[in-house]
């Protein structure tokens, strides 16, 4: 094939094909823009729900701090008890079940219920809660630290706020 007869073919070719265009570049306008601001919408939507609930989240777990606060250094029993009856209020609330529960039963089925310790202190547990005795400044530290950790098992579902006692 000479030169000639490539030019031709070419020239063929080129005649059968000029009515062809192409569309639209692909890249551009490929998302309706109505469309496009209705996903955004959506997405902004579904983000402001979850930091709405989660914002309710930690506003449950504040209150459930400051309902029993840090135990003072004067009456511990005084606090010791009012530890009891929102432990008791919230587990009736919850879980009326734990009705029936009492003594060391309660303090297990609790420990169930989160990452707490309060069973092992079944044994001044009555002793504190209906006799005579206080339990010690280092013993509330550690019941308002399982208290604490309860709390942020049932309101915030994980133990995401880790550190110390708080």
């Amino acid at each position: 094939m000479t030169m000639d007869a490539a030019t031709i073919v070419t020239r063929q070719i080129a005649e059968q094909i000029r009515d062809i265009h192409p569309g639209p570049p692909l890249d551009a306008g490929w998302l309706d823009p109505r469309l496009g601001a209705l996903l955004l919408l959506a997405l902004l939507l579904v983000l402001l729900g979850a930091f709405a609930w989660l914002g309710h989240r930690i506003w449950l777990y504040w209150c459930w701090r400051q309902a029993t606060g840090v135990p003072p250094a004067g009456d511990q029993r005084l606090w010791f008890v009012g530890l009891h009856e929102r432990l008791r209020q919230e587990g009736l609330r919850r879980w009326p079940i734990s009705r029936t529960l009492q003594g060391a039963d309660w303090l297990a089925w609790l420990d169930s219920q989160g990452p707490t310790d309060f069973l092992r202190w079944q044994h001044q547990w009555d002793e504190w809660l209906y006799g005579g005795r206080s339990p010690s400044q280092s013993q509330c530290l550690a019941i308002h630290a399982d208290y604490l950790r309860l709390g942020r098992q049932l309101l915030l579902g994980r133990c995401y706020l880790q550190g110390g006692a708080g």
